[in-house]
């Protein structure tokens, strides 16, 4: 075994993991799922794959702009609570 905390953690693992909803989900350490996209269609063209992707990429910006507003939105209510509070 090795000193480290890698070596601790490969033999008595991190315990059980849960996601949001209850559902046990694997660890970090276990060995990891291929990186083949599964929602890539066989014998997709390649102007199909670009399409797609390029979708995706759309739809990933968007979500990034909503959540980047949403998070400066609660920092500034954050801030103006704070300011708010007199204990």
């Amino acid at each position: 075994m090795r000193g480290t905390l890698r070596g601790w953690l490969e033999v008595y693992g991190t315990g059980k993991k849960t996601a949001a909803d209850g559902t046990l989900t694997s660890s970090p350490l276990q060995s990891r799922p291929s990186r083949k996209n599964s929602s890539a269609p066989e014998g997709e063209t390649p102007e199909q794959k670009i399409d797609r992707l390029e979708a995706e990429n759309a739809a990933l910006r968007a979500e990034t702009t909503k959540l980047t507003t949403e998070r400066e939105i609660l920092q500034r209510a954050a801030k103006y609570f704070a300011g708010e509070t007199r204990w």
